[in-house]
């Protein structure tokens, strides 16, 4: 029953009427439902509450717990909240757990640790400055989401530092012809050009590397 309500709400919402009474629910339905109330509540939050909203703290217990599931499917809503709105303040309390998932054996896990700590970079880069090296091997994930996913976080970082990262030149080289050699999953293809966004921003990076470079 609250499920459909909280999906009405989130209807009522996006029409611009008053859906404040309701944030709470939307808490307490990510912290006690079951597996789709759970991400009804979630998808609720993250419409609803932004990241200095004082409820959003109200969550943090849950986001931590759901982190620890053995459930694929809660740690994948858990990392989706985190990468999409959480405090600044509680970011420690979630940190250690998300750096674990980097090594997780499955694919989106690891994509969804990266995109979390592209949004923790973001708002807070001194919090994230010791696990650099973490963000190299998911560069050279063998999964190619992941590393997609580390070259947001990498061309932010270059933007602010290009010369920390010269060395990973020849690395962004070798992606860039396996992308244009047609190497990555056919998903990542676009009306059979592989994959232009990815190259788009690889050239982005490259041209960041190579500013005021005499070579």
């Amino acid at each position: 029953m609250m499920k459909e309500c909280m999906v009405r709400l989130i209807y009522c919402e996006m029409l611009g009427y008053e859906s404040s009474f309701g944030y709470i629910h939307a808490i307490k339905l990510a912290q006690q439902g079951n597996l789709l109330e759970k991400r009804v509540g979630y998808l609720a939050v993250s419409l609803f509450l932004h990241e200095n909203h004082e409820l959003l703290l109200l969550l943090v217990n849950t986001v931590v717990k759901d982190l620890q599931s053995t459930n694929l499917v809660e740690v994948c809503m858990a990392l989706t909240i985190v990468s999409q709105i959480f405090p600044r303040e509680m970011i420690p309390a979630v940190l250690p757990l998300i750096e674990d998932k980097l090594q997780h054996s499955k694919e989106i896990i690891r994509r969804k640790a990266v995109q979390a700590l592209y949004k923790f970079y973001l708002i807070a880069p001194n919090q994230v400055q010791h696990i650099h090296d973490k963000f190299r091997k998911a560069l050279c994930d063998r999964d190619a989401g992941v590393m997609a996913a580390s070259l947001h976080i990498y061309l932010q970082m270059i933007k602010e530092n290009p010369s920390g990262y010269k060395d990973l030149t020849g690395s962004f080289v070798t992606i860039l012809k396996q992308v244009v050699g047609g190497k990555l999953p056919i998903d990542f293809n676009y009306h059979s050009v592989p994959a232009p966004w990815l190259q788009i921003q690889l050239l982005r990076i490259l041209g960041l590397l190579g500013k005021d470079d005499p070579r």
